[in-house]
């Protein structure tokens, strides 16, 4: 499906310049917490842009069903870098926000 790889390779230079701009000390933490993320949800990602694309998922459907799974998105590097709880949950509630925006991007 090369319409999801595209989008995949966007995500993952939105990833980048949201890393950039929120911790740039940490962005290859980040980045590899986030690739961890998305190995993770591949299978759900792809099945759910597919819905979106065709109209089977609203917009707050996808929205719901990717947060549904931040549990998934344990932020291992980041910790390891020793992140204080608030700012880990704050960049992988920010982490989220951009799959989400990404894919409406890219399949809207």
């Amino acid at each position: 499906m090369p319409i999801f790889n595209d989008f995949l390779s966007s995500l993952k230079k939105d990833l980048l310049d949201f890393a950039e701009k929120n911790i740039n000390e940490y962005k290859d933490e980040l980045l590899k917490d986030g690739n961890s993320f998305l190995k993770k949800t591949r299978k759900d990602l792809k099945r759910w842009t597919a819905g979106l694309t065709v109209g089977l998922l609203s917009k707050d459907d996808f929205e719901f069903l990717v947060k549904g799974k931040k549990d998934l998105a344990e932020m291992i590097a980041l910790k390891q870098k020793g992140l204080a709880k608030v700012r880990l949950n704050k960049l992988r509630d920010g982490m989220i926000e951009i799959i989400i925006g990404s894919a409406f991007k890219s399949f809207l």
